[in-house]
């Protein structure tokens, strides 16, 4: 080795001195690996080539550009499929449970408490059916608490399954549901039709109780453990999965983990608090380089039970390997508005469920449904090579440019924490991709 290797810091001052709109990145370690933005490729290379390219030799540079095939086609513009092929039926926009830090506002979005009537669930069903572009579409229920409607929730999947067939299309079904109000009934439904689980449970009884409660401030796991023990324990053709909000009263994660590890899910996503009622729960600038080492923590402890086991538990990591690993190179965050839309309990149309209500993501009405203009205008605007700070992120294929619906009511102060933890990961890539290559291939590690 002819240098030493530099710090990351110096990684970081070199690329925001060298390169504004950086192609590749130097990922610092015990081999010099560099990333390859425009195709999401991951390289081994030399001491001395790393050495030379941290310092933005220009020998090393195009030496760089020469040995891989330029991969500006990689990177493609998303547009607005002609009908969205996925939907979110906003069933209740109501829910049984006063969270503390609720974005939704217990669902109502600042608005009344209302269900949504079955004609609205069925009139929005039969639109995206008839005039999905794929052969296999998506239905989503949320709330507030969808199982508030139970109704309006059976009888559109027994609908939807019904003109699906006849139309010779596939449809898959999700929930996500605080589990607090499932009974026997509903337990057989999520399992004879194959929904997508998504259960809100912060973590072990005290953590989760702590902001978790009912309208009479009691704490609620008792009821979803109960209620959930069924499915746990015999899910049939459903897929369960824990999502925890992390707020800053407790930024740890490994525990978290552990604790809903112990009640039995074998798929748990964490999801930080970027927006709240109560300011104070809320991320503050301060608190991200503290959940980055939490998320360390927990990918660390995971990498034992992936070596003995073979499979992810904790679906953060999974997420960002699995997308490392098929070499996703995205120009925005989400299929939100792409070909993903979400629909209020009065049948009108949002770009997803973070945004029901609000004007400035309104899409469409019932009676007309999504305009494909309003939703073309949306994405274009958005595209990561668009905007600042995003086009001159390395990062900005990984990320996407983050979430709509938080960048606008947030800001982008989480940004330096998606850029350590995209790293890590990639690292993490390159050892699980070494010592255990079939965790790829695995039908266990198969994501949603």
């Amino acid at each position: 080795m002819k240098s030493s290797l530099p710090t990351p810091a110096e990684l970081s001052l070199f690329e925001e001195a060298n390169i504004p709109q950086p192609w590749f990145h130097l990922i610092a370690g015990s081999k010099p690996l560099v990333f390859l933005m425009e195709n999401s490729r991951l390289f081994e290379v030399s001491p001395d080539l790393f050495a030379a390219l941290a310092i933005g030799d220009e020998e090393a540079i195009a030496e760089l550009r020469e040995a891989v095939p330029s991969a500006h086609d990689a990177v493609q513009a998303w547009h607005a499929d002609a009908e969205p092929s996925s939907i979110s039926l906003n069933l209740a926009q109501s829910c049984n449970l006063a969270c503390s830090y609720c974005y939704a506002d217990e669902g109502r979005f600042g608005g009344q408490q209302r269900l949504m009537p079955i004609e609205v669930a069925i009139a929005t069903i039969e639109r995206l059916i008839e005039q999905a572009p794929k052969r296999r579409v998506t239905i989503g229920f949320i709330g507030g608490e969808p199982f508030l409607n139970r109704d309006t929730l059976y009888r559109s999947v027994e609908y939807a399954t019904e003109l699906a067939a006849r139309r010779g299309i596939s449809v898959g079904f999700s929930i996500t549901t605080n589990g607090t109000l499932l009974n026997q009934s509903d337990i057989t439904l999520l399992r004879e039709n194959a929904f997508a689980v998504s259960v809100s449970i912060d973590g072990g009884a005290t953590m989760h109780d702590l902001h978790r409660t009912d309208h009479r401030g009691t704490g609620s796991f008792g009821t979803v453990v109960r209620n959930l023990r069924p499915l746990l324990d015999d899910p049939g053709r459903a897929r369960i999965a824990a999502r925890s909000t992390v707020t800053r009263s407790d930024l740890r994660v490994l525990e978290r983990v552990e604790a809903l590890c112990a009640i039995g899910f074998q798929e748990i996503g964490v999801s930080p608090l970027r927006t709240s009622p109560d300011p104070t729960l809320a991320f503050t600038p301060d608190d991200w380089s503290i959940f980055l080492k939490e998320m360390i923590r927990i990918a660390e402890a995971e990498w034992q039970h992936l070596l003995k086991r073979g499979y992810f538990r904790f679906s953060n990591l999974a997420i960002a390997l699995k997308e490392i690993h098929r070499g996703s190179c995205r120009p925005l965050p989400c299929g939100s508005a792409a070909n993903y839309v979400s629909v209020s309990a009065e049948g009108n149309y949002f770009t997803c469920h973070r945004t029901i209500d609000d004007s400035r993501f309104a899409l469409g009405t019932l009676t007309e449904g999504p305009n494909q203009a309003e939703r073309e205008k949306f994405l274009q605007a958005r595209l990561v090579d668009t905007q600042e700070p995003c086009r001159s992120c390395w990062a900005r294929y990984l990320c996407g440019g983050g979430c709509h619906a938080e960048v606008i009511a947030s800001g982008r102060d989480g940004c330096d924490y998606i850029r350590g933890w995209l790293d890590y990961c990639l690292r993490y890539y390159d050892r699980a991709l070494s010592e255990r290559p079939d965790i790829f291939s695995s039908p266990h590690n198969e994501l949603p």
